[in-house]
């Protein structure tokens, strides 16, 4: 079964985000580079989008469907919902996810 992917504003705003900034802090050809490896990764969610672990930050027990790809430093917030897997987020890791999630309404609960 294939997948239809949907990046949401959110996620787009990420990545257009780190665009930004990469253009300004390397160079536009290795932020070009870093937005493809990222959309490609986000793409490749098409076949077999279970494959993602659950993210760490949700509370055991919880019935999120939250799932989450690693790219090197980025981590890719996504659920899958009948045949359609939505972005949610495209994160640095070193970010603070939990709040991320709260503030995205993803994750509810005491922070």
């Amino acid at each position: 079964m294939t997948y239809e992917v949907i990046i949401i504003e959110e996620a787009d705003s990420d990545l257009i985000s780190l665009y930004e900034y990469l253009k300004h802090h390397a160079t536009k050809s290795i932020a070009f580079r870093e937005i493809e490896r990222l959309e490609t990764a986000c793409m490749s969610l098409q076949e077999n989008p279970e494959r993602g672990s659950i993210p760490k930050e949700l509370p055991s027990g919880g019935n999120f469907n939250l799932r989450q790809l690693i790219v090197k430093d980025f981590r890719i917030f996504y659920k899958v919902i009948d045949n359609k897997v939505l972005i949610y987020g495209i994160i640095h890791g070193r970010r603070n996810i939990r709040d991320l999630l709260i503030r995205r309404a993803l994750l509810i609960g005491k922070r």
